[in-house]
């Protein structure tokens, strides 16, 4: 087994159970145990921070991504590209903190009418994000060595452990509010904590950086490549965190609490891709610096037939049910099924295109990943100003779906003419047939009076559907070779 495949599916169990605890915690216990303005209060605290985090990266983490197969020299301490990446992060903190005092007044302004809390807490909004911006560097660095499990589990499940435990203890009144808000940036401080060491006893990085060698490189090459990739990041932080921050600015808090319910069950489509830009995203940067399209072109390819199939099966079985499972929320939350289902459609169409933003990004072109970013960026914003005041969360959600359809098919076109590279085949067109069949057989289903009886009923009759027609299609012949030969002929 290679070591896309190992890694990926280690990292896999590990982000679904990381999903698991977080289900647990944004769908059950939060809602039951907070307020709705709690609950938005949390999520917009993260998202505050996790909106900032790119513009204080400064592209360290992408720097160290795609530059790492250069500097790798363990004797000499890979050249010091571990304290590049830390000094690259320093120097965004600094301008990030100079900006959010400057602006502070303006920003609170903002959220003053409808999102007090956010305003009474906002001392603490950029600790967060620094902790947050320093967490996802020595992660990069971490990840570089190909040491993506330990990351894995430190992101998605000792954050949401303690974020459950901090969650439940403010709901039995053990701490107070103020301790509750606080729990959040220790969260965060640990797990960049707890991974700084790990690289530190694994590794023993150097933090002196070793300028004779990026010299030979070119200082101007890897400055460049940091501050548009700077930009580029946002796809994967601050366009995650966009819509929650300007529903914020808009609407009451608890909207915010209600979105983010209905948002966290769409983004569970997309798990597998997070799960396989980490270990992939590594192998195409080091196959991008050997020129070696034929591996990239295979990592891809693969990459889009199972994601659009396994996501095809997540969306069918989250459209289907959602109405339903949402009966078992208190009666404020009902109203995400809206979100839901819209993203998903985003979500779908993100897990279609695999991992296409790692392409892009490590290729000598990432110039244009900058320049989709920066209108992803603009259309985002001007979206959700149109849509949000006039369709509340549904309108963040079609603004969110339809900027992610944009910035997909902007890079499959730009990677096939570029790169000749054109992953979908007949295969693809048996998948969709799939999907829309197993849509339909979900969707006949009626509901019973048992809501959990419903959800299994309809379950089992999707995955039923949907796994004999991949199985009679053909659709992944790997499963086929490893099947007695009596059941092939079958």
């Amino acid at each position: 087994m290679g070591t896309i495949q190992r890694q990926g599916i280690m990292n896999t169990v590990i982000i679904y159970v990381g999903v698991i605890l977080g289900f647990l915690n944004t769908i059950f216990i939060q809602p039951h145990y907070l307020t709705p303005d709690e609950v938005g209060l949390a999520r917009i605290m993260v998202s505050f921070g996790g909106f900032l985090t790119p513009f204080m990266l400064m592209g360290s983490a992408s720097t160290c991504v795609r530059y790492f197969p250069l500097f790798k020299d363990r004797d000499k301490k890979h050249h010091g590209i571990f304290g590049l990446v830390m000094m690259i992060a320093a120097i965004g903190i600094a301008f990030g903190g100079l900006v959010i005092f400057l602006f502070r007044e303006r920003i609170k302004a903002a959220y003053a009418g409808d999102s007090e809390l956010f305003v009474h807490y906002f001392y603490l909004a950029f600790p967060v994000a620094v902790v947050m911006t320093l967490g996802i560097a020595v992660n990069a660095y971490c990840n570089s060595l190909l040491k993506t499990t330990f990351t894995s589990f430190m992101n998605d499940i000792w954050v949401r452990v303690l974020l459950i435990v901090t969650t439940v203890l403010y709901a039995v009144r053990f701490i107070s509010l103020d301790q509750f808000v606080w729990s959040i940036f220790i969260t965060y401080a640990s797990q960049f904590a707890i991974v700084a060491m790990y690289v530190f006893v694994i590794d023993r990085p150097g933090l002196r950086v070793d300028t004779a060698f990026i010299k030979k490189i070119g200082w101007n090459k890897i400055i460049t490549y940091s501050l548009l990739l700077a930009v580029t990041a946002l796809s994967s932080l601050s366009m995650k965190f966009l819509d929650t921050v300007m529903i914020g600015a808009y609407l009451p808090l608890k909207f915010v609490g209600i979105y983010s319910i209905g948002a966290f069950i769409a983004q569970f489509i997309e798990t597998p891709l997070y799960s396989l830009e980490r270990v992939a995203g590594i192998k195409i940067a080091h196959a991008m610096q050997e020129n070696n399209l034929k591996e990239v072109k295979d990592i891809y390819t693969k990459s889009v037939k199972y994601l659009f199939l396994i996501g095809g099966f997540l969306v069918v079985c989250i459209v289907t049910n959602i109405h339903d499972f949402l009966l078992l929320l208190p009666k404020d939350y009902r109203d995400a099924a809206g979100v839901t289902i819209i993203m998903s459609i985003g979500s779908i169409i993100n897990m279609a295109t695999g991992v296409n933003s790692p392409i892009l990004n490590n290729s000598s072109r990432y110039i244009w990943g900058v320049i989709f970013m920066l209108i992803l960026l603009v259309v985002s914003v001007i979206l959700n100003m149109l849509f949000i005041p006039r369709f509340g969360i549904e309108g963040a959600a079609i603004a969110t779906g339809l900027a992610s359809v944009l910035y997909n098919f902007a890079k499959f076109i730009f990677i096939w003419k570029t790169f000749h590279m054109q992953p979908y085949d007949r295969k693809t067109i048996l998948t969709v047939v799939v999907i829309g069949v197993s849509l339909a057989a979900g969707l006949l289903i009626p509901s019973i009076s048992n809501v959990l009886g419903t959800l299994a009923l309809r379950g089992t009759a999707v995955a039923i559907t949907y796994f004999v027609l991949t199985f009679l299609f053909r659709i992944v012949p790997e499963f086929h070779s490893k099947l007695p030969s009596p059941l092939n002929r079958f």
